[in-house]
C-alpha cells in the first residue's frame, strides 16, 4: 500500500526554533543548532512547546526540512530528522541518507553556474549601496561546492533605522526573489529557490496526489512553497502573522 503519511514541508529558522534573542524571554527548552562560531549566544533553541511540536510532526508525518541554511549550517542542527531536505534556499536536496539528490544537482548545476559573474556584480552593487550611517552590515555569496545559489545582505547591529535601510537596499535585478525578514535580506535566482524545490519534491513523493501536504514557515517568502500545499501552518510570532 502507498504511503498515506502527510508530507510536511516545513522552514527551521523562527518556525521551529529561533536563536535566543528571540526568544522573548521564554525558558530554552532545548538548543536545536549550533551558531557558526560556537557562540551559545547566537545559537538556537525550542520551547518545550515547539519540540512538542516537532516531535509530533516528526513521528506522525513525513518532516522535510525546506531551509536557507547551507550544507554546513543544515550540519549544525541537532534535530533527528528522517526523509529528505531542501538546503539553501532550494540549491540542493538531500535524500534521507543524506546524499544530494542527483537530478536536481543537475538542474542546479545548469541555473546557477552560468550567473557566478551576476552574483558577483549584484554583491559588489549592494555592498557600494550599504554605506550608510545605520547600515552595519555583512554580505556574501552562499556557495554549494562551485555552485553560487544566492547572495545574502545580513545586520551586525540591529535597529528600526537598519531594518529599513536593508529592507530598501537599492539593488536592480528583474525576476529574482528577493526575500527581507528580520536581519536578513537574501536575492535568490530564478529557477531556484524554496518554490521550485518543493514543487519538484512534492512531485517525486506523491505521485498520485493522494498524500495530505502542509506547508508551515515564518516568511513572506515561505508563502512560495507553502501555498501549493493543501494547509498552510504559520508561528503566531511570525512576519506572515504580523501581516495578516
Amino acid at each position: 500500500m502507498p504511503d498515506q503519511k502527510p508530507l510536511v514541508f516545513a522552514d527551521l529558522d523562527d518556525t521551529l526554533f529561533q536563536t535566543r534573542r528571540k526568544m522573548n524571554g521564554q525558558p530554552l527548552h532545548q538548543q536545536a543548532a549550533v551558531a557558526g562560531n560556537g557562540d551559545p549566544r547566537k545559537s538556537s533553541f525550542m520551547t518545550a512547546r515547539q519540540l512538542a511540536m516537532f516531535n509530533w510532526l516528526n513521528a506522525s508525518t513525513e518532516l522535510i526540512p525546506v531551509t536557507a541554511r547551507s550544507g554546513d549550517a543544515f550540519d549544525r542542527v541537532d534535530l533527528p530528522f528522517g526523509s529528505w531536505a531542501i538546503i539553501s534556499n532550494g540549491a540542493v536536496i538531500l535524500e534521507p541518507d543524506g546524499t544530494r539528490h542527483a537530478q536536481w544537482a543537475g538542474r542546479m548545476q545548469d541555473i546557477l553556474q552560468p550567473l557566478a559573474a551576476t552574483m558577483d556584480d549584484i554583491l559588489e552593487q549592494g555592498r557600494a549601496a550599504a554605506v550608510l550611517p545605520d547600515l552595519d552590515d555583512r554580505s556574501w555569496i552562499v556557495t554549494e561546492g562551485a555552485l553560487p545559489p544566492y547572495v545574502v545582505f545580513k545586520l551586525n547591529t540591529v535597529t528600526e533605522a537598519s531594518l529599513l535601510g536593508l529592507e530598501a537596499l537599492p539593488i536592480p535585478i528583474t525576476g529574482w526573489t528577493r526575500h527581507f525578514n528580520s536581519e536578513t535580506l537574501a536575492l535568490i535566482p530564478p529557477g531556484s529557490g524554496k518554490a521550485a524545490a518543493a514543487e519538484y519534491l512534492h512531485r517525486l513523493l506523491n505521485p498520485d496526489d493522494e498524500r495530505p501536504t502542509l506547508g508551515f514557515g515564518d516568511s513572506l517568502s515561505d508563502l512560495s512553497y507553502m501555498a501549493q500545499m493543501d494547509v498552510l501552518m504559520i508561528p503566531s510570532r511570525s512576519q506572515i502573522a504580523d501581516t495578516l
